[in-house]
């Protein structure tokens, strides 16, 4: 089977997520609200997106499950979601570590071979220019990482005998040679949830005021507004992350079928 089109990709996680949207949203909002709890939270919220992640899987096979099958799968290994997580958290800190010494150290020849007024103008074209090679190498560094590392909770979800740290070498051997298409799906579905995004900053601007204004007036009233405003973020990020979570299920059914030319049919 052919690899799918980007946007046959972006439109079959949106068909997913728009006739899920109600279980799926559910089940985001209460993992958000675990992440107030301390670490157990955090493994419970990193649970969550692998149920999520699973039932739209399950959904793109045509084997739908329940939620509370779905649970059954995933709650045991909550802690692999959670160790998994911080192991990426690891890999992209300790990339950037020598990634900015690469750039300190660029900048820092660059500024000792042209310093002193007889270059002039050409000085301080080629720091700047060596400046923003530097800025985008790291960016574009950066952001093939992200990808490799893009699907790291799915195998942990769906695949038999995955656990922390065999799971992003999974993802890591999914993603290899579609690292640019994975990065255009990003893009396309970052511009899609751009305007919810600019909505959500709008209503969270006003709230902020409203929640200013009562504090200075009613202590009472404040804390309400405050709890109010932390239910809402929430809900707006339990909003969004269903759709991530749908978007990376196709990506990952679509690069199972061109490797392992797994039985799925994802144009229906």
């Amino acid at each position: 089977m052919k690899p799918l089109s980007i946007g046959n990709v972006v439109s079959a996680g949106l068909r997913i997520y728009r006739n899920n949207f109600k279980k799926y949203f559910k089940l985001a909002f209460f993992g958000y609200l675990w992440i107030l709890v301390p670490i157990y939270g955090w493994a419970k919220f990193a649970a969550m997106t692998g149920i999520i992640s699973r039932l739209a899987f399950k959904e793109i096979a045509e084997q739908p499950e329940t939620v509370r099958d779905a649970q059954r799968y995933v709650n045991p290994r909550m802690w692999n979601f959670l160790v998994a997580g911080l192991l990426v958290s690891l890999i992209l800190f300790g990339a950037i570590i020598p990634y900015a010494l690469i750039i300190g150290i660029t900048l820092g020849i660059a500024g000792a071979l042209f310093d002193g007024s007889s270059f002039g103008v050409l000085g301080t074209v080629v720091i700047s220019l060596v400046s923003v090679a530097a800025i985008l190498l790291f960016i574009f560094g950066i952001i093939w990482l992200f990808s490799k590392l893009f699907l790291v909770e799915l195998p942990l979800a769906i695949e038999e005998n995955a656990n922390a740290t065999n799971t992003i070498k999974r993802s890591w051997q999914l993603t290899k040679g579609s690292v640019g298409r994975i990065q255009l799906i990003v893009f396309l579905v970052f511009l899609i949830s751009l305007p919810i995004g600019i909505a959500i900053n709008i209503l969270s601007a006003i709230l902020q005021v409203i929640v200013g204004t009562a504090l200075e007036n009613n202590s009472a009233l404040a804390g309400i507004g405050g709890l109010f405003y932390i239910v809402f973020l929430l809900g707006a990020s339990a909003f969004i992350l269903p759709l991530w979570q749908s978007v990376k299920a196709v990506i990952y059914a679509d690069l199972r079928v061109r490797r392992e030319g797994m039985g799925i049919d994802l144009r229906k």
